[in-house]
């Protein structure tokens, strides 16, 4: 019997150029899905991954397929899903046909609901999600990019709650800020936020302890990584259906265009801008 294959997108090695692989399927075993993939979000920590940067739960295995954030079907049942990867202690990526993964990391997408709107909400929708849980219940709140993919839920999931969003024009003080740029808007960020008042960043490079970030002012900065968490996921799959929540997609292109889709999202000299998400289509 001939072992059953799939297109994938991937490197053999740290660094090397991504390429259209042909792998087989992964059978799901007991408490596994096998999702046929519809939809794969691309996200910044992808080219971290493929060039080493990324740390996994045990050694990396080659080829290695990228990708958090997918949406399909589940091949035993036909249910439309939406799924992450939790890539860190899998190892098993969306940029392919098909992805077996852990059951508790699926979850039913409804009936109306497109493939390519709920790719790229996995990741940047938990994110989100995690952050606001960082800073608690707030009136007023500032979001230091707000038109980003993760800034831009923030934005809807905080104002879905109540919470005020301030713009970053306006000059007064906030009870939070949660910060998705990182640098020196990072500090203008924390700069407004009220004494004892809470802070969030899932750009931890940038928070320096003892800096700018004083804790004479009663604030301690929460550093944000995200973790999967199914009932999170299913609460933005249930906004999202609700039309409280979208996650704006800026490009669809081929899955066999990942590299393109790399050189965007890096910003390689020459590649075009695009303003939301891309997802690549198997």
């Amino acid at each position: 019997m001939n072992e059953r294959e799939m297109i994938a997108v991937g490197v053999e090695t740290f660094g090397g150029p991504l390429r259209t692989l042909r792998l087989p399927v992964t059978a799901a075993g007991p408490g596994e899905v096998l999702v046929r993939v519809a939809a794969a979000a691309v996200n910044p920590a992808d080219l971290g991954m493929v060039a080493g940067r990324y740390r996994w739960n045990d050694e990396v295995r080659f080829p290695l397929v990228p990708g958090y954030d997918v949406a399909g079907t589940d091949e035993a049942t036909g249910q439309p899903v939406v799924a992450f990867t939790a890539h860190k202690s899998t190892q098993r990526g969306g940029y392919a046909e098909f992805v077996t993964l852990p059951a508790d990391l699926v979850v039913p997408l409804p009936d109306g609901v497109a493939a390519v709107d709920a790719a790229p909400l996995p990741l940047a929708g938990m994110t989100a999600l995690q952050a606001l849980d960082a800073i608690d219940e707030v009136d007023t709140l500032l979001v230091n990019g707000p038109r980003g993919a993760v800034g831009s839920l923030i934005v809807q999931l905080a104002t879905a709650r109540g919470t005020t969003v301030v713009p970053a024009d306006d000059p007064g003080p906030v009870d939070a800020a949660v910060d998705v740029v990182g640098g020196a808007v990072a500090r203008a960020a924390f700069d407004r936020v009220r004494d004892h008042g809470r802070y969030a960043t899932v750009v931890p490079e940038f928070w320096v302890p003892g800096g700018p970030f004083a804790a004479d002012r009663g604030i301690t900065p929460q550093v944000v990584s995200v973790r999967h968490d199914r009932n999170g996921l299913v609460e933005l799959v249930e906004h999202l259906a609700a039309g409280t929540l979208t996650a704006k997609v800026g490009l669809v292109l081929p899955l066999t265009d990942a590299a393109q889709a790399h050189r965007i999202v890096g910003r390689s000299e020459g590649a075009p801008k695009v303003t939301g998400k891309i997802v690549l289509v198997p």
